[in-house]
C-alpha cells in the first residue's frame, strides 16, 4: 500500500556514532579510517576522531545540543534520533513530518588529503546509511556519496547504493576545490569525464543533491570552525550551487541525460529567482554565447532543478517565477537551529497565503515525485 505524503523533510541529517567509520569500513580500509579516541582539554575529557594525524570533535549544535559550549563531549550526545531509525521515525511522528531525506552528519570537516581513505569513509557511510534507511524505506531516504575524481569507483559504487536502497548521491557545490563537506573532484561538470557517472545515476535513478555544506574558495576561509569564519560561509553557502547548475545546463549535462535530477538541499531558493530570471535575460541579449542549446535555459532548469529552504520568505515572495515545482522544504533536523519539534509552526508562517496545491507541492508533492516515492 502506497503512503500518502504530506510533508516531506528534504535536508536533513543522521549522526553516526564514532565507531562507524571503522567498523563499516571495507576490507583493507579499517586500519587508516577515522578512529575514535579520547583526549583532555582544559575543560575536560572530550571524544575525538582522528584520521591523518589530525583530531576532530563534534560540534553541540550538530547534534540538536544547545550552541555553548561549542563542541560535545561525545559523538552520541544529542537525540537519539540521529543514530538511532526507530527513534528517528519517532521524532518525525512528533513532528508530524512523513519522511526526510538523509544526508552526512555535516561536521566534523574531515578532509583527509589521501583519497584512498576518502573512498573508504564513502563505503562506510554508505554502507551504515543504508542499515539505518532499511528499518523504514518509505519514511528514511538516504542519500549516499561516491568518488567524483574516479568514474569507475563512482559507478561501482552508484550500483551499490542503489542496491543498498538510497535514492541519491551527494555531489560537491564547487568542483576544483574542497570545501568543508565535499567530495573531491577534478573537473568542471561539463567535462566528458562525467559522463559514466551521469549514465549510471540515470540507469539507477539517483538523484544528485548538492547540500548547503560548500565552502568560500578563497584560502584561509573554507572551513566553519575558525574564529570569525564560519559565519561567513554561513552566509554565502547558500548561492554556490549556482556555478553547478549553469555547468550543466550550458554543458548539456541535462540536455544530453533527460532523467537527471539535482536538488540544492537546505540552500534557499530565493537565489534562484535572480539565476533563472538571469539566464532568460542573457539568452536574449547574448544568443551566440547559448546557440548550442535546443531549448531555452529556463526549461532545462524547471525541468532538472530544485532547492529546499528553511526561513526563505524571498523564495515564496518570487515562486512563480523560480517555480512551485521546483521547491521543496526542510528542517535540517537533528541540527539545533531548526524548527523540530515545531515544524508545522513554521510552515504556517512560511507559507501563509499559498492556495492548498502549491502548498502540498512544497510540502511533498514535489519531492515525492523526483524522488519516486
Amino acid at each position: 500500500m502506497s503512503r500518502h505524503y504530506q510533508v516531506i523533510n528534504v535536508g536533513s541529517h543522521v549522526n553516526p556514532p564514532g565507531t562507524m567509520w571503522t567498523d563499516y569500513a571495507p576490507a583493507g580500509y579499517r586500519e587508516n579510517a577515522p578512529r575514535l579516541s579520547a583526549k583532555q582539554f582544559p575543560d575536560g575529557e572530550y571524544e575525538i576522531l582522528v584520521v591523518e594525524g589530525v583530531e576532530h570533535r563534534m560540534m553541540a549544535a550538530q547534534l540538536g545540543l544547545p550552541r555553548e559550549p561549542f563542541f560535545a563531549r561525545k559523538f552520541t550526545d544529542g537525540y537519539l534520533a540521529g543514530r538511532d531509525p526507530k527513534a528517528r521515525i519517532e521524532a518525525q511522528d512528533e513532528d508530524h513530518i512523513d519522511a526526510e531525506i538523509l544526508l552526512h552528519p555535516g561536521f566534523p570537516e574531515m578532509l583527509p588529503k589521501d583519497r584512498k581513505i576518502r573512498y573508504g569513509m564513502m563505503y562506510a557511510f554508505n554502507s551504515w546509511l543504508g542499515e539505518f534507511c532499511s528499518y523504514a524505506p518509505d519514511r528514511l531516504i538516504g542519500i549516499g556519496e561516491i568518488s567524483m575524481w574516479d568514474t569507475e569507483l563512482a559507478v561501482a559504487e552508484a550500483k551499490r547504493i542503489h542496491e543498498l536502497g538510497l535514492r541519491g548521491v551527494l555531489i560537491p557545490a564547487v568542483p576544483g576545490y574542497c570545501g568543508a563537506w565535499s567530495s573531491p573532484a577534478d573537473h568542471p561538470y561539463m567535462s566528458e569525464f562525467y559522463e559514466p557517472i551521469w549514465r549510471a545515476l540515470e540507469n539507477y535513478n539517483l538523484v544528485m543533491v548538492i547540500h548547503a555544506d560548500a565552502a568560500a574558495a578563497t584560502p584561509g576561509l573554507s572551513t566553519y570552525t575558525a574564529a570569525g569564519v564560519g559565519g561567513i560561509n554561513l552566509i554565502i553557502n547558500k548561492t554556490l550551487p549556482a556555478e553547478a547548475i549553469a555547468s550543466m545546463i550550458v554543458g548539456k549535462v541535462f540536455e544530453n541525460h533527460p532523467k537527471l535530477k539535482l536538488i540544492c538541499s537546505e540552500t534557499g531558493v530565493g537565489w534562484m529567482a535572480h539565476l533563472v530570471s538571469w539566464m532568460d535575460v542573457l539568452q536574449r541579449e547574448q544568443p551566440v554565447m547559448y546557440r548550442h542549446l535546443k531549448r531555452p535555459m529556463v526549461d532545462y532548469f524547471h525541468e532538472h532543478v530544485f532547492g529546499s529552504f528553511l526561513w526563505d520568505n524571498c523564495g515564496i515572495l518570487n515562486k512563480d517565477l523560480i517555480g512551485v515545482d521546483n521547491i521543496m522544504w526542510c528542517n535540517d533536523f537533528p541540527h539545533s537551529y531548526g524548527p523540530w519539534p515545531h515544524s508545522k509552526r513554521q510552515i504556517d508562517k512560511d507559507l501563509a497565503g499559498l492556495n492548498p496545491e502549491e502548498r502540498h507541492k512544497i510540502l511533498a508533492g514535489n519531492a515525492a515525485r523526483v524522488f519516486n516515492l
